[in-house]
């Protein structure tokens, strides 16, 4: 293997590079390691080198995309430009949202991977490439911090002289991958004693119309845990559904593609199977957790488009087929 000869340092990089450009992040990274049902993640099988690569790989990318958008910032200045006053503060944002896509960018799957909503600002802009690219950043950072803890400190020198600019979001990065397989498993330990929890990316008046919809098929008494979850919080006991578990299932699957919750499949499961029960032909049943498994990552066993609930403009049904063409 090259990382085992003397050359490595004067060729990580180049490898790191081919590496990532011709990876799709969201995909082969999103895999939960726990999961026996699931193969590994594709960054799991690198070697070390071939992971700092990527990250420079990514620094230089967002670089590029910055300068860029640093010109037309500078132009507008000249220009005495308007900037939204939702931009405010944050002026590199909006000046990279008026930077298409290119066909350059179209060629790679990684600034295509699914890291952005599809709805959101910036989608088919150079904003969109910025967030894939920050969120593939996070992946390999979370990987080193998997391995190893921290990375190595010439490396972290390396990249902070040479990429000064972005050196707050490195910083968070090496931090927020500082945990280790034995901290992983002893969290995971102890939250699964108090039950998994949900975190859901919805506005206030998002959450109510969900909360709203979905109350319509739970007994009064259960309204207020039910809130309580979608707030992020924990239920002391499971709550019946009142229809097949396939119909709840489908709205949190959809609640995942569209980035409304930020929980690996693996965990979506455990939530689901913990908090729920529901109307089976026999009675209150658990729910079955190979079911939820095949609906939340093949759609196999959803329900038909008249069974389906929490009909909302943000949150719209995309098959299988669809989903698959925009990964």
């Amino acid at each position: 293997m090259v990382g085992r000869n003397s050359g490595v340092r004067r060729t990580w990089e180049y490898i790191g590079h081919h590496v990532i450009h011709y990876s799709d992040l969201f995909l082969l990274c999103e895999q939960d390691r726990n999961d026996p049902e699931c193969e590994p993640p594709f960054i799991a099988n690198l070697l070390p080198h071939e992971l700092y690569g990527m990250i420079s790989f990514i620094l230089k990318r967002m670089r590029e995309i910055d300068t860029e958008a640093m010109e037309l910032q500078r132009q507008a200045k000249v220009q005495q430009g308007l900037i939204p006053l939702q931009y405010r503060g944050r002026e590199l944002q909006y000046f990279r949202m008026r930077l298409p896509k290119t066909s350059h960018h179209r060629s790679t799957e990684l600034y295509n991977a699914e890291f952005i909503n599809d709805t959101d600002d910036g989608y088919d802009t150079c904003q969109g490439v910025f967030v894939t690219l920050e969120r593939a950043l996070g992946f390999l950072f979370r990987e080193i911090g998997f391995r190893f803890g921290l990375p190595p400190a010439k490396f972290v020198e390396r990249i902070l002289k040479l990429y000064p600019e972005y050196e707050p979001l490195i910083q968070r990065n090496i931090e927020a991958g500082r945990l280790s397989r034995s901290q992983e498993t002893s969290l995971t330990s102890e939250a699964s004693s108090s039950g998994p929890v949900l975190n859901l990316h919805l506005s206030d008046e998002e959450r109510s119309a969900l909360f709203q919809e979905l109350g319509r098929f739970f007994s009064r008494e259960d309204h207020e845990p039910l809130m309580q979850l979608l707030r992020g919080g924990t239920a002391e006991r499971k709550l019946f559904f009142k229809a097949n578990q396939n119909r709840l299932v489908e709205v949190f699957r959809r609640l995942h593609y569209h980035r409304r919750l930020f929980s690996t499949q693996t965990h979506l499961r455990n939530w689901i199977c913990h908090s729920f029960t529901y109307q089976s032909k026999s009675g209150v049943a658990p729910m079955n957790a190979n079911t939820v498994w095949d609906i939340l990552t093949k759609a196999k066993g959803e329900p038909s488009s008249r069974s389906r609930i929490c009909r909302f403009d943000w949150l719209p049904y995309k098959t299988q087929t669809v989903r698959s063409r925009h990964s």
